[in-house]
């Protein structure tokens, strides 16, 4: 990453300042950068952006992907380490104390309350129109990805982090308005004042398009809020859009590794569920090629107290310790229109997008299943959304996004209350970590499962 070793201490000292639910920037050694220095320079600010970066792209995106796959049966556990076994497990046997559920909780609120920190200091420093924009929209951006991935592990989450720790809970929905205000009031910003140069060249470098990416977590977080109309002209917003980069990515180089790669490849702790981890009905169709572009040879198997799932080789995005990561998939916004089509019942229009997906082999980033088109009852909305869920969960691999999507097509699945490791999903909703109910008196209670 360009010039990442600078901005990793600045990242390092403010992470180290973040509280579970406040990120302060106390610096108490006078050889470190104060306040003043750190949010309230336009360099300091770059620094946290570019910090915000680093840490979202190696730890918490590792949490964001890591517990929902195990969850959700993507990841088979294949070391005895208690924090794991305990995701794999699920149900009533995953306790509040958890390191599966707390890491989650922790990285991403530290993320959150770094954007909130940035958003704050660009709206107090003396900066051009074109660098508070882009700080303010980037801010914006990375604020609602960290509430959306928490929104969907947990029943409520706060939405601001606050100082003395008592930050207040939002439900659901409420959450997911706030995420999409953010995304809608970035875009607002970037309408009204061009990015500065200065910003792009510093901050998003070649490696992010920030408005392509705005739209497609807005078109995201309208889907999961049933705002469907919305969702389809915002994922039309991002697959119209030819500006370069085409695609955003998060990139790793040597310092600074793969995340995924580091918990699979890389360790004896995880690897993928042959299949995608699909059963039945959703198992990939012969020659999908989304199967060869994930998955490699067979790597035994999950511990026999984690289910004992068959396990392959991990390849895509990855394969290797600096292999880029996707900040969205292109495949996702047709996903998206096809399920926001077939809930409107319009049915044909839902068809022809699930077939570009099925049919794709010109995909940017190389995810085509080069599959022929679709032969299932068009006329039938049920058998539309099975097939769509069942791309999404092949096309989206290791996203993060299979527990949601679990919960949102099947919300009738009864999660059993004792452990079975072959089930769809484990869990409803995680436990709030114990150490956040010992340290905020406003913690919710525990869902059931």
């Amino acid at each position: 990453m360009k010039n990442i070793k600078i901005y990793t201490i600045v990242s390092v000292l403010l992470i180290g300042s973040c509280l579970f639910t406040a990120c302060e920037t106390d610096f108490e050694n006078p050889n470190n950068p104060i306040e003043e220095v750190v949010l309230q320079t336009k360099e300091g600010l770059f620094a946290l952006a570019t910090g915000i970066r680093q840490y979202y792209s190696v730890t918490a995106l590792r949490q964001v992907i890591e517990a929902p796959g195990i969850t959700t049966r993507e990841l088979g556990v294949t070391n005895t380490f208690l924090n794991i076994n305990e995701l794999a497990k699920g149900g009533a046997e995953l306790p509040s104390e958890s390191g599966g559920i707390t890491n989650p909780w922790v990285n991403l609120l530290r993320a959150k309350g770094m954007a909130e920190s940035l958003i704050n200091g660009a709206n107090t420093v003396e900066l051009t129109d074109g660098t508070k924009a882009g700080l303010l929209a980037y801010g914006n951006l990375f604020k609602a990805m960290c509430l959306g991935s928490l929104i969907q592990m947990f029943e409520q989450v706060p939405i601001d982090n606050a100082l003395d720790g008592q930050a207040p809970f939002s439900d659901r929905a409420t959450v997911l308005a706030e995420c999409i205000a953010l995304l809608e009031d970035a875009l607002d910003v970037l309408s009204a004042t061009a990015m500065s140069d200065d910003f792009k060249s510093s901050v998003l470098w070649n490696d992010i398009n920030l408005q392509k990416t705005i739209n497609a977590f807005l078109s995201r977080y309208h889907l999961l809020a049933g705002n469907y109309t919305e969702a389809i002209t915002a994922a039309d917003t991002v697959l119209d859009d030819i500006s370069l980069p085409i695609n955003s990515m998060w990139v790793f180089d040597a310092n600074n590794q793969n995340p995924i790669w580091n918990r699979t490849v890389n360790s004896e702790d995880l690897n993928p569920q042959t299949n995608f981890g699909l059963l039945g009905m959703y198992i990939p169709e012969v020659g999908d090629g989304r199967i060869d572009f994930y998955l490699g040879a067979g790597a035994g198997n999950a511990n026999a107290d984690a289910g004992g799932q068959a396990l392959s080789e991990m390849l895509g995005f990855f394969a290797t310790s600096t292999t880029s990561i996707p900040i969205y998939l292109p495949g996702e916004m047709m996903l998206n229109k096809a399920e926001a089509y077939a809930r409107q019942d319009q049915l044909s229009n839902a068809v022809i997008q699930l077939d570009l997906v099925r049919q794709k082999n010109d995909d940017p980033l190389g995810v085509n299943a080069d599959l022929p088109a679709w032969t299932g009852n068009a006329a039938s909305q049920v058998d539309i959304l099975e097939e769509i869920y069942k791309n999404r969960s092949i096309e989206l691999f290791l996203t993060g996004m299979r527990h949601e999507d679990s919960k949102r097509f099947h919300p009738d699945f009864v999660v059993p209350s004792a452990a079975n490791t072959t089930n769809e999903r484990n869990r409803n909703f995680y436990p709030y970590p114990s150490i956040e109910r010992e340290n905020n008196q406003n913690t919710p209670s525990d869902p059931s499962i």
